[in-house]
């Protein structure tokens, strides 16, 4: 349903001769239907779920290195949405040349989607690993789809291969929790929010490749990749 469609359908109730008709209308009717437009206006292109199974099982575990000059990496947040929940989600990229494998990697993250809390929707991991993880020659194990990244349309600065978090292996992690600014110390005080950042399980990877696919890369280019389902 479009905007057209729901305006349509608001001045039809408003137009109602009877008061009572028009009330229930307005106030029971009309967020119901737009309760239900939102949540599927803002669920993405679910037909790419198709690819799902296809983009994960085609994918290996590879090791990546963050330069050491931080200026060559290219951090920031592409874009932002709403889910169908209506619940803000941030699309971000790190960006860089990886030496060993020739080739521009990104790495994609998503804040709104993996929480340490998942019932509360409390401590955001994807926030945290963001704000704390990406320092000189910290060194990663990512996933990565086979296809993307033998397909010489990516690696380029323009358009790196995607590769999702999957470890942190080594390297400086700037875990700060004191208003005083001091570094967080696991052997001295263990924060679980904290120590559960270094890892992406896989049920975390699967929702962000299912945002990945629902909301970034379009419909044309799974088909171009991996054929037409």
């Amino acid at each position: 349903m479009n905007k057209e469609k729901w305006l349509a359908i608001v001045l039809t109730i408003g137009s109602c001769p009877s008061g009572i008709l028009r009330a229930i209308g307005f106030f029971v009717i009309a967020p119901l239907i737009y309760n239900v437009y939102s949540y599927f206006a803002n669920s993405g292109d679910t037909d790419n779920l198709q690819y799902l199974e296809t983009y994960i099982g085609d994918s290996r575990i590879i090791r990546i290195e963050l330069p050491t000059n931080i200026d060559q990496l290219d951090a920031n947040f592409i874009t932002n949405y709403r889910d169908r929940h209506r619940h803000l989600i941030y699309y971000f990229t790190a960006s860089f040349y990886d030496a060993r494998l020739k080739k521009y990697v990104a790495i994609c993250m998503f804040e709104g989607v993996d929480f340490f809390n998942k019932e509360k929707r409390g401590g955001d991991l994807g926030a945290g690993r963001i704000k704390s993880y990406f320092n000189p020659d910290n060194v990663f194990l990512v996933h990565v789809n086979k296809t993307q990244l033998n397909d010489p349309k990516y690696g380029t600065k323009e358009n790196p291969v995607p590769v999702f978090w999957h470890k942190f292996v080594s390297g400086k992690v700037d875990r700060k929790f004191n208003d005083d600014g001091t570094p967080y110390d696991r052997s001295t005080k263990s924060i679980p929010y904290f120590d559960v950042q270094d890892n992406v399980t896989a049920e975390a990877n699967r929702l962000f490749v299912t945002e990945y696919l629902t909301r970034i890369i379009d419909k044309d280019e799974l088909v171009r990749l991996f054929g037409k389902k």
